[in-house]
């Protein structure tokens, strides 16, 4: 039975089946098998993830001409479906990775855990609460950019921010001219970003599985692939 984690680095690579390495350590039959079963889940669960286009991008394209107008930040999948995958950097879905799990004789399938200080894909899988850091919060002040706004009509100075609870704002950033343009961007980031001196906030994301679905589809296929792999030998 294929394996699912969460804790995938990109030295599973080795483990790819195509690899010197697992043909010296498996027959045939056995890793064509698990090959069949890895591959199957890795694509129902990249194919549960969809895409969608960040709203920098967006901008972006639209300066370059391959867009008319920004259709704002993507909103986020309901709780319980599996997550977007955001372009530019669809992380999750492009570093899914399956390969072989040399201590148990099964394959592994599950995301690769980059360089954060928190394991996302896991905390997508499952849900939960993490205490993070809070951003910095920026004091502003007469003739510097500033929050003009959050939520509203979306155009080019408009940015997709994390606020202080983990969720996504879209916030429109411009020249502060007046002293209550001042005071109305310092109450704005504070709204963003908590009060002043907070080191610390608590973020809650609702589960939003994508691999226990995918392996719960596919179990059903999977003895057929021993089957044929067998006849085939």
């Amino acid at each position: 039975m294929p394996q699912v984690r969460f804790n995938l680095t990109f030295s599973v690579k080795k483990w790819f089946f195509d690899r010197a390495l697992v043909k010296g350590i498996t027959d045939r039959t056995t890793r064509e098998a698990l090959a069949k079963a890895g591959a199957l889940v890795h694509m129902v669960a990249q194919r549960s993830m969809r895409y969608v286009t960040s709203l920098a991008q967006q901008q972006g394209q639209v300066l370059a001409g391959q867009r008319t107008r920004l259709a704002g930040a993507p909103v986020s999948s309901s709780p319980g479906s599996p997550p977007n995958a955001v372009r530019p950097h669809p992380y999750i879905r492009q570093f899914l990775y399956y390969a072989l799990d040399p201590g148990r004789a099964s394959v592994v399938i599950g995301p690769v855990r980059l360089g954060t200080p928190v394991n996302v894909p896991a905390l997508h899988e499952y849900g939960g609460s993490q205490i993070l850091k809070a951003p910095q919060r920026s004091r502003r002040k007469l003739g510097s950019s500033g929050e003009i706004r959050i939520g509203g009509r979306v155009g080019m100075t408009t940015w997709a921010i994390f606020n202080c609870h983990g969720w996504v704002n879209e916030v429109t950033y411009g020249k502060l001219r007046t002293a209550a343009q001042v005071a109305r961007a310092n109450k704005l980031n504070e709204d963003l970003f908590g009060p002043a001196g907070a080191s610390t906030y608590m973020a809650t994301y609702p589960p939003r599985p994508f691999m226990g679905p995918a392996l719960e589809q596919v179990t059903p296929e999977l003895p057929k692939f021993w089957a044929t792999s067998i006849r085939a030998a």
